[in-house]
């Protein structure tokens, strides 16, 4: 009974020591929210440690160790918002098909004579020819526009003009948007929801598929969907390969099909200072 006391009580000893080991600190950030800076910091508070956010005030507990070294990243990260140019290049390739069918020559039905068209070049009373052809046209429309945003700040890159808000985009909603209520859209737009972080030399780029209703203005962000790549400062970057790869939602918006019709987009993106 006696061994069973004095462990209880050398177990409590020792979490009063490593309780006392870590230490707590409320710093309050000048440029940046707390939600700008937890990512980064989560990971260095340690297994006994932890990090909390309130608008722009970081609450840390920590070793004193960890804690001096998250400070000194806490300064670096707290630098005044940058405002980056964001240049988009962008193709679009359409190709379409249309079916031709004719008839030409002559028929004698009855009493009655038919010409039809050019005169058939065969013999005889009745000689008809039909002409089935197939044209493709392909058209390619191509153009750059920038925006500027602040570091951290969000974006929208549009893709294409407006679709058809059909029964698969519901199910998307549904399924990735988490979007459950009935929807009445006609026609959406549809394009890409950027938001760029300086990073040293390089810009780590998160990036949602994003519709957004033509009539009521309403946003839907695919969240779930979001990647995030990093892309050197001043140089261009392949968005659309990227994103072709990634979801069934991104490959919808960057390549349309109908029955007669396809469209395929071609999306590069620079970020500068």
């Amino acid at each position: 009974m006696m061994l069973k006391r004095v462990s209880i009580f050398l177990c409590l000893f020792l979490y009063c020591l490593c309780a006392q080991a870590l230490e707590f600190n409320i710093i309050t950030l000048q440029h940046r929210f707390a939600s700008d800076v937890i990512p980064t910091i989560q990971p260095m508070v340690g297994d006994d440690g932890n990090v909390s956010g309130i608008d722009n005030q970081l609450l840390v507990r920590a070793s004193p160790e960890r804690m001096a070294m998250i400070e000194q990243i806490v300064a670096t990260l707290d630098s005044v918002r940058k405002n980056l140019r964001i240049t988009i290049s962008h193709e679009d390739m359409r190709q379409s098909n249309s079916n031709q069918a004719g008839v030409s020559g002559n028929a004698r039905i009855g009493n009655t004579d038919i010409n039809l068209g050019r005169p058939s070049r065969g013999y005889g009373q009745d000689n008809l020819e039909i002409d089935i052809g197939q044209q493709q046209n392909a058209i390619s429309q191509s153009g750059s526009e920038f925006i500027t945003v602040s570091d951290g700040g969000s974006a929208f890159i549009r893709v294409g003009q407006s679709v058809p808000f059909t029964q698969q985009w519901v199910v998307w909603t549904q399924q990735y948007a988490h979007v459950q209520q009935a929807t009445v859209y006609q026609d959406i737009t549809t394009g890409f929801a950027v938001r760029p972080r300086m990073i040293g030399g390089q810009v780590e780029l998160e990036v949602s598929p994003r519709i957004s209703s033509i009539s009521s203005g309403d946003v839907i962000d695919f969240q779930a969907l979001s990647t995030v790549v990093r892309v050197t400062l001043g140089q261009w970057f392949d968005l659309g390969g990227t994103m072709q790869t990634r979801d069934n939602v991104s490959r919808a918006i960057l390549s349309g099909q109908g029955s007669s019709a396809s469209q395929q987009s071609r999306l590069m993106i620079k970020v500068e200072e």
